[in-house]
């Protein structure tokens, strides 16, 4: 009787190992880390009633996690990695030009098939002041958007996505 009770419990055990390794084997893929240097530059032509140059330079560190199917299951998007990432606006008939940091990481998640679940965005996104003038943008606090419903969470004062540019475009106009 004991070396029957001795014998499935060291199965049950072995058992609980195996399954255990197995699990661990499955789990251990390690994330995948790709490194984004960003140097682009584009016409800006929804913020102001007139043409900006934005240009954003620096880089991110993007953590891809993958499920054990080998689809990618969510990506954490660093702009922190090397420093900040710098974005400027130059007004080009003008010249005047502002810019500000990027400090908010970015978490998209997708669904078992790969497709785009959503995106959440959390921090100082953008903070643009000027001596003496004070703050013309800002963007902080978290957002959430999921695929096809649009923005489904939102905290703290996005400036941008509200449309209240009119400080930010004003100085610009200068």
């Amino acid at each position: 009787m004991k070396a029957r009770l001795l014998l499935s419990t060291s199965a049950l055990a072995l058992g609980v190992l195996l399954a255990l390794n197995s699990a661990a084997t499955v789990w251990a893929q390690p994330p995948v880390i790709v490194i984004i240097v960003a140097d682009s530059s584009f016409v800006n032509d929804f913020d102001c009633a007139f043409p900006l140059q934005e240009q954003v330079t620096g880089s991110v560190r993007d953590t891809l996690f993958y499920r054990n199917d080998g689809t990618l299951a969510r990506e954490f998007i660093s702009p922190q990695f090397q420093g900040p990432l710098a974005v400027s606006w130059t007004n080009l008939a003008t010249g005047t030009r502002l810019s500000s940091h990027e400090a908010s990481p970015l978490t998209v998640y997708y669904n078992p098939d790969g497709s785009f679940q959503s995106i959440q965005n959390r921090g100082l996104t953008f903070h643009v002041s000027v001596p003496h003038v004070g703050q013309l943008l800002l963007d902080v606090g978290r957002i959430v958007i999921k695929r096809g419903q649009g923005i489904t969470f939102e905290a703290g004062p996005h400036q941008e996505l509200a449309g209240d540019t009119a400080a930010f475009c004003a100085y610009l106009a200068q």
